[in-house]
């Protein structure tokens, strides 16, 4: 299993932690995968899963008000479009790439996940109170539902995270990972977020690529 070793220079001392993590999580990516492919570069929402499912856990562990829920549990639904063959399929893929980071607590708290289908606003409200899911991870494969979607979360106060840059620009969704120049980054529509009720770190909003737009 490859480690990354603690960095004690001065220089890194200065830098903000996250900032630091996520420069090791790249280095280790490129080190790991050798460079990232011409394909993935000209989809900026196709960050390898497993740097993609770092740094969303990573972001997540920076929102305040996730220390403030009560449960021993993080819940995170990851929802999909039945009818969109390659949302199913990133929605399961990120589903076990998640079950790789099971060790990693957020906010002292151990996380589960859970598959969720798109099959309407009403059903989706009902399965999303039925689970207590705190973080929605929306996969790709369509964009018409997302206003309706996002007004939901903001409504339950759950976060909305995905894997697209474009969603969280254009569509509301809280966060994201997506390519900038080439390099993964994370994307934060601050409002979203706001309204989700996540209330990030000083240090998280430093390092993540800021949205302020405000959604209908």
């Amino acid at each position: 299993m490859t480690t990354l070793t603690k960095c004690t220079c001065k220089q890194h001392k200065r830098i903000p932690r996250i900032q630091v993590i996520v420069g090791c999580i790249v280095s280790l990516a490129v080190i790991v995968l050798g460079y990232i492919p011409a394909q993935v570069a000209a989809d900026n929402g196709n960050v390898p899963l497993g740097l993609q499912a770092k740094l969303l856990l990573t972001a997540l562990t920076y929102d305040k008000n996730l220390e403030k829920k009560a449960g021993e549990q993080l819940d995170i639904a990851i929802l999909y479009f039945p009818w969109i063959e390659r949302s199913q399929e990133e929605a399961e893929s990120f589903s076990k790439t998640l079950e790789q980071f099971k060790d990693k607590k957020i906010a002292g708290r151990s996380f589960n996940t859970s598959l969720i289908s798109y099959d309407g606003d009403a059903s989706l409200k009902e399965k999303i109170s039925g689970q207590h899911v705190e973080v929605l991870f929306i996969a790709g494969g369509t964009k018409r539902m997302l206003k309706e979607i996002t007004q939901l979360t903001r409504k339950k106060q759950i976060l909305s995270c995905t894997s697209k840059a474009e969603y969280v620009s254009s569509y509301g969704v809280s966060i994201g990972v997506g390519l900038k120049e080439n390099k993964p980054k994370i994307y934060l529509n601050l409002s979203s977020a706001k309204e989700e009720g996540a209330d990030f770190s000083a240090k998280f909003l430093r390092v993540a690529e800021i949205v302020d737009k405000k959604m209908p």
